[in-house]
């Protein structure tokens, strides 16, 4: 116990004394999480740019677009009399999409002929235009509700049975965990939760490097349980630390940000504890093959984005590669993300995230075999 205690010791005040590690793990989860937090404070997108080319001109056509004003999706920037110069503005990205109606439209729609209108979108930015193009075939489809009803009150029919008939089938569509559909509720609980993975595996990581490169490393192994010691001792403070930090952004920074949360305190903690150790293990086997600090920085810095890419929260892992199916269950985010995020976002109990902490704890169980096996090679070196 007094060899741990002196391992946490050394920790502590090589992290207040390393400006880049005191950076990385006490300064940068905080820092990224509201600066990063704030992009999506506002969630959705009202107002989205948008143009009208009318070439028909008429009062049918001046209705539909009164109605799509009224749209809080939909943002009229202009009305356009030239189909080449809408195309233009979409070109320079000044609006986001707009609607043709072409000259023989009103014609058309009275004799029940089948009106076409061209939506053009900017799918570039693919958030926007999924936004423009429900609103407006929103939009399309009351428009062609109401020509229909009007057609067969005409014939002489009920109109109560003339709306059954209109839609003979009406869907009832409730969205679940994500009722706004927005994307700041979907990508927050997963980026929050990357943040304090990649501080962990960099910060830590930072700090086997340094005691590697300075021989402190072969020197914490060395006599009877010294491997077992740097184990236990090197995690602890971190441990603690992240503790705390789940604690600060489950009951401050989620709040703040507007992150719906829920679940069970108690399992979200337990998992964020496993995924911890399991990400120390990592940082501790990948930092002892590397004596400098800056070198293991450049080498994991850019690791964020594909660990989040192959945890299947944007994508889903049944939709990629075999090879990469098999590789992103060796990864501890994803499980870990799943976990977090069917808690917290789902309100998850312990029972729907019990296959997540069992594939957690295999990982740990094997990361730290790796480890010790690591750091025996290590000590029988030195």
């Amino acid at each position: 116990m007094k060899e741990i205690r002196r391992i946490i010791s050394e920790e502590l005040r090589q992290v207040l004394d390393n400006h880049s590690i005191l950076l990385t793990v006490l300064i940068a989860p905080l820092l990224y999480a509201f600066l990063l937090g704030s992009i999506y404070m506002q969630k959705d997108i009202n107002r989205i740019s948008f143009a009208v080319v009318d070439d028909d001109n008429t009062a049918a056509t001046m209705h539909i677009i009164r109605l799509l004003e009224a749209s809080p999706k939909i943002g009229i920037r202009a009305k356009i009399h030239s189909l080449e110069e809408a195309r233009e503005m979409l070109d320079r990205q000044e609006i986001n999409g707009f609607l043709w109606f072409p000259k023989d439209f009103t014609k058309k729609l009275l004799k029940l002929q089948g009106a076409d209108v061209k939506l053009y979108l900017n799918t570039t930015r693919f958030l926007p235009s999924n936004d423009l193009n429900k609103a407006v075939n929103i939009v399309m489809m009351t428009v062609g509700s109401g020509v229909r009803l009007r057609f067969f009150e005409m014939h002489g029919i009920n109109p109560k049975h003339a709306m059954e008939m209109i839609n003979p089938v009406l869907p009832e569509i409730r969205p679940v965990y994500n009722p706004t559909n927005n994307y700041g509720d979907f990508l927050l609980p997963g980026l929050l939760f990357l943040i304090l993975q990649q501080t962990l595996l960099i910060g830590m990581g930072e700090s086997v490097s340094v005691d590697n490169g300075e021989k402190k490393l072969a020197g914490y192994l060395q006599g009877e349980g010294g491997v077992l010691h740097y184990l236990l001792g090197k995690p602890a403070y971190y441990l603690f630390l992240y503790f705390a930090y789940f604690l600060v952004f489950f009951w401050g920074v989620y709040p703040l940000l507007g992150v719906s949360r829920g679940g069970n305190m108690l399992a979200l903690l337990t998992t964020g504890m496993i995924f911890v150790l399991t990400i120390a293990m990592l940082a501790i086997f990948s930092g002892s093959f590397i004596k400098s600090q800056v070198r293991y920085m450049a080498i994991l810095a850019f690791s964020t984005y594909p660990f989040f890419l192959i945890s299947g929260y944007s994508w889903p892992v049944t939709a990629m590669p075999w090879y990469l199916q098999w590789l992103a269950q060796a990864v501890p985010t994803t499980h870990f993300l799943h976990a977090g995020t069917t808690i917290v976002v789902k309100g998850g109990s312990w029972r729907e995230v019990a296959p997540d902490i069992w594939k957690l704890l295999i990982l740990l169980g094997v990361f730290t075999l790796m480890t010790a096996w690591r750091l025996k090679r290590v000590k029988e070196e030195g």
